[in-house]
């Protein structure tokens, strides 16, 4: 969890376009195509409006402390998987 709480942290300061169109290896924040994930219906566990947004995920650390995922409301990133073992591309 501290990793999660200083990548958070780090990223604070950044626009909603600078993470989605940063192409550093070190993030790896991108869009989500649940068809070649482990959950091709998405995030089940929210109401059909909210499932509906574009879902994206960024990287804790460099292949070590796993993924976020999540979405974007304006300028505010909703997270709603924190996955460790990144099991979401099993």
């Amino acid at each position: 969890m501290p990793k999660l709480l200083e990548r958070l942290k780090a990223l604070h300061g950044f626009s909603v376009s600078e993470l989605k169109s940063n192409k550093s290896k070190s993030l790896r924040c991108h869009s989500l195509d649940w068809k070649t994930t482990s959950e091709p219906f998405g995030f089940g566990c929210l109401n059909e409006q909210l499932r509906g947004l574009p879902a994206w995920q960024f990287e804790v650390s460099s292949n070590e402390h796993g993924r976020v995922h999540g979405f974007f409301i304006d300028r505010t990133f909703f997270v709603v998987w924190v996955d460790p073992e990144h099991l979401l591309y099993q």
